[in-house]
């Protein structure tokens, strides 16, 4: 058999995951780093140094305070006569003045930046001369002189754009892991048959591939196909489950819709029908009763009919092209709970004391009647999707299930393509509570007699 039947339940990392995502905030942080510098005026520097002396009035090892010396220039004394130099208001001037301290060095570095070339030349100037004046006026001796005139680059200055950019993609790719996992949470979606295991205890018996599939099936000729093999696969297994000679019923559900549980379901009871043994697949979705829609056969007569007594089993039984394999439909859509429990376990324990009942129940969060059919089977499989699949809807699955008494022996890793046909929409026909008795007598069909129809996709 090929590998797809013995595939290791994996979890896709969260970088795997939304590497879209990621690639995606990094794309848009690096490009907007390179737009503002881009989009940002060229300025030009004028750049001029001041060596600061000590005060011989303060002794002989003393030695500059050059923080005190960087206040000193950038006060409002040397700001006014800089201005006054400039012919500028103090504010004006000073907006594009810097003033620092190189490293372990008695040295005042003067920077002054403006769109033109000479009023950079000329600010740098002014502010040094000012500071230096300031600090000479009145002493014997200097305590600060100009050791680099002011000059400034004939080209503008402008940033190193590929280093903005490279610091753009290292920032913008740990924003975007950042985000990957946040959204992962807000999202709650699983990533991969491994993620399905860990967050609901279940151990994955099978991962079906994404494959498309013709309606109505028809036995398979030629080389096996993935499908066939993970089913295969999946037969085998259930069949170490029960007893030799004697059936057993088999419950297939889904946290929600969409997770391709009638499919799964049609398909095991294929797989098993293959190994030998007489099935029966029920169409116990009386909401959504669209299984005879994968085999070609009737809706009715079907499972409501036979419980009404509108209709024999034996006539509401469909044979397929598959051998060994029957249908047991939804049958006819009624409104309200009509339907009695007791029969309906009376009718899966006939149907399995010789053959494999295989059901394909409603969703297990939003209706009560897979609870109903899980209660009474001998065992549960669940079909998520490993994909798109909430974990949060799994769990509730989970805990519905088993707080029912239900045998869950696993689930199935489904990956189901969009199908869309039409879907025959009726509310509620099991209600988990005594007594049985609905507003409309047995067998009689809902008011008007109509049947609503929506499109259903991946089912």
């Amino acid at each position: 058999m090929r590998s797809t039947r013995h595939q290791a339940t994996k979890t896709r990392g969260i970088v795997r995951t939304y590497l879209w995502l990621i690639v995606l905030v990094t794309a848009l942080t690096a490009g907007a780093a390179a737009a503002t510098v881009i989009s940002k005026p060229k300025v030009y520097v004028g750049v001029s140094q001041v060596v600061v002396y000590s005060d011989p009035a303060r002794g002989a090892g003393a030695v500059p305070d050059m923080g005190t010396e960087r206040e000193v220039a950038n006060s409002g004394l040397v700001s006014a006569a800089a201005a006054k130099t400039l012919r500028i208001g103090v504010t004006e001037a000073t907006d594009g003045l810097s003033v620092s301290v190189p490293v372990d060095a008695n040295v005042l570095q003067f920077k002054y930046t403006s769109a033109s070339r000479v009023r950079a030349l000329n600010g740098a100037a002014a502010f040094t001369d000012a500071y230096v004046d300031y600090r000479n006026k009145g002493r014997s001796s200097k305590l600060a002189d100009v050791i680099s005139p002011a000059t400034v680059p004939t080209e503008p200055e402008e940033a190193n754009l590929p280093l903005i950019i490279g610091l753009g993609l290292v920032l913008g790719a740990m924003l975007g892991i950042g985000f990957a996992f946040v959204w992962d949470r807000v999202r709650g979606r699983f990533r991969g048959s491994g993620d399905v295991t860990r967050q609901t205890g279940l151990k994955v018996l099978a991962q079906v591939p994404a494959v498309r599939m013709q309606f109505p099936l028809v036995p398979e000729t030629g080389p096996p196909t993935p499908t066939r093999e993970v089913f295969g696969y999946l037969a085998a297994h259930l069949t170490t489950l029960i007893s030799r000679g004697k059936g057993a019923s088999l419950v297939i559900t889904s946290p929600a819709p969409g997770a391709g549980k009638t499919t799964v379901a049609a398909q095991v009871a294929i797989a098993m029908a293959a190994t030998g043994k007489e099935v029966v697949l029920i169409g116990g979705d009386l909401r959504h009763p669209d299984l005879h829609l994968l085999f070609g056969t009737p809706l009715t007569p079907g499972l409501t009919d036979v419980l009404g007594d509108r209709s024999k089993l034996e006539r509401a039984v469909h044979s397929t092209e598959f051998v060994n394999l029957r249908v047991l439909a939804g049958g006819t859509p009624r409104v309200g709970a009509w339907i009695n429990v007791e029969d309906l376990e009376l009718l899966l324990q006939g149907l399995s004391k010789h053959a494999f009942v295989v059901i394909d129940a409603p969703t297990a969060i939003g209706a009560s009647e897979a609870a109903v059919l899980a209660g009474r089977a001998d065992f549960t499989l669940l079909v998520i999707d490993p994909n798109r699949g909430s974990r949060v809807e799994a769990e509730s699955a989970v805990a519905a299930l088993t707080g029912v008494g239900a045998n869950l022996i696993g689930c199935v890793a489904n990956q189901p393509r969009s199908r869309r046909f039409q879907r025959k929409v009726v509310p509620a026909a099991i209600e988990p509570s005594s007594g049985w008795a609905g507003s409309h007598s047995a067998g009689q069909p809902a008011e008007g007699g109509t049947v609503s129809t929506s499109e259903h996709v991946g089912y």
